[in-house]
């Protein structure tokens, strides 16, 4: 009966429009992988299109997709559709069916690289990106709280075990210091990979404070550039610390300086970021940002 009910599905489900889509971790939210085929929008009535998709699975979840246009075709935009990806932890090659059920209503049918269906949800990934970066970032605060909840005695008892530090190690200062005189100077390339080696058990970050300017393009500090940046422009992708959004931004290298250009603009409008808020943009993956912000406080007016 169960395998019956299961073909009668798949038979109505024929009489529709559909299309598919093969999820692999190098390129989901790029605007190919979210293109609409073109021989399915041809086939679209002016009655059934609309610029809003409704996706839904077979648990019952849902997720809305805005629809938009370029001069070659009709692409799913990529907020709702990276929290559609998210939510089921895609990217392991599964083979994903778009069933239109009328109005922009699409039924998803999502089977893994193994060939059997997915039917219940799944847990989203809890890699580099969000998770862990968040929690130490909210360690590191709460840490804080705790040295000034105890009124400056921790800078004091540091001040003092300095001190005898510093005296203990006078008698062999001055040979340290000829020692480190003797050094041959290192060049360029050996300094940014004594710098990547230190972030190892890291995440490098650089931290910026958004004035008018950085709304348009953002100037990527010299010494972060030196140290991760590769020598040629390339894309790299920017996400929401919250998950919200990813963005493709170009990061442009100069002889001058290296900014962050094409793809900023949209970043900062949607994020949104707006001057005087304080920004932490962490290197999660080669070729990822986590961006983090503190907005810029209200000014608050006293009346007498």
């Amino acid at each position: 009966m169960g395998w019956n009910r299961g073909f009668g599905r798949v038979k109505d489900e024929r009489k529709n429009l559909s299309f598919f889509k093969i999820f692999q971790s190098a390129d989901l939210f790029s605007e190919s992988m979210r293109a609409m085929p073109y021989n399915f929008m041809k086939n679209i009535s002016k009655e059934d299109f609309s610029y809003k998709m409704v996706i839904r699975a077979q648990w019952g979840s849902s997720w809305e997709v805005d629809i938009s246009m370029n001069p070659r075709f009709y692409y799913m935009e990529k907020s709702g559709w990276n929290q559609f990806v998210t939510d089921n932890a895609l990217g392991e090659n599964e083979f994903v069916t778009f069933t239109h059920k009328g109005l922009m209503r699409f039924n998803v049918n999502i089977y893994g690289k193994n060939g059997k269906e997915i039917v219940t949800p799944r847990k989203p990934h809890t890699t580099t990106p969000f998770s862990k970066l968040l929690r130490g970032i909210k360690k590191e605060e709460d840490v804080k709280k705790e040295d000034e909840s105890m009124g400056g005695g921790v800078e004091i008892e540091v001040e003092k075990k300095k001190r005898a530090v510093e005296i203990g190690e006078s008698s062999r200062g001055a040979a340290l210091k000829k020692k480190k005189a003797e050094k041959p100077k290192l060049s360029k390339k050996k300094k940014k990979k004594i710098k990547r080696n230190k972030a190892k058990n890291g995440v490098p970050e650089f931290k910026i404070t958004i004035t008018n300017s950085y709304l348009k393009f953002l100037a990527i500090p010299k010494k972060f550039e030196e140290a991760y940046i590769p020598d040629e422009s390339k894309v790299y992708m920017i996400h929401h610390s919250e998950g919200k959004g990813s963005w493709e931004v170009l990061c442009l290298v100069r002889e001058t300086r290296t900014i962050f250009s094409s793809g900023w603009c949209r970043l900062a409008r949607e994020y949104p970021l707006s001057v005087g808020d304080r920004c932490s943009f962490h290197l999660v993956k080669p070729d990822e940002f986590v961006l983090t912000t503190k907005k810029a406080r209200e000014e608050i007016t006293v009346i007498e």
